[in-house]
């Protein structure tokens, strides 16, 4: 193949998969957005649908349910999204006061971290975290 096709299939493939990749930051971006949404009418329940389970098994260690502990976090749901980024299976939202990080599971995109801040020398640190 000449440089010239190489150069023309790169193209292609690189249209193909930015299309790609914007579908998935789509769904990623609904479902951080769905989360924010269930936090401010105070919807638990709803909140904890979005999570992975072991996010949601991280919460109960607190002893209290899912429902309950997701509102006890001290997540903040007013933010407004700043960047969408997904790559592969994983995910992040950046909000200006928050990021969120998601997983894209055999039933779809699910939150593993909220609430999370990015650390000085360390990973981020998220008030939710889960596989």
């Amino acid at each position: 193949m000449s440089a010239r096709g190489v150069s023309a299939l790169a193209a292609a493939l690189l249209l193909l998969c930015t299309g790609c990749g914007s579908s998935h930051e789509g769904d990623v971006e609904q479902v951080a957005e769905q989360l924010h949404a269930a936090l401010r009418v105070e919807d638990g329940a709803a909140a904890c649908e979005l999570l992975s389970e072991d996010a949601q098994e991280e919460l109960q260690e607190s002893g209290d349910s899912c429902e309950v502990a997701i509102l006890e976090a001290g997540l903040s749901p007013d933010g407004r999204v700043e960047k969408v980024s997904a790559y592969g299976t994983s995910a992040q939202v950046r909000y200006d006061d928050d990021v969120v990080f998601l997983g894209d599971f055999p039933d779809g995109w699910r939150v593993i971290g909220a609430g999370c801040e990015k650390q000085a020398d360390a990973p981020y640190d998220c008030k939710v975290q889960g596989g």
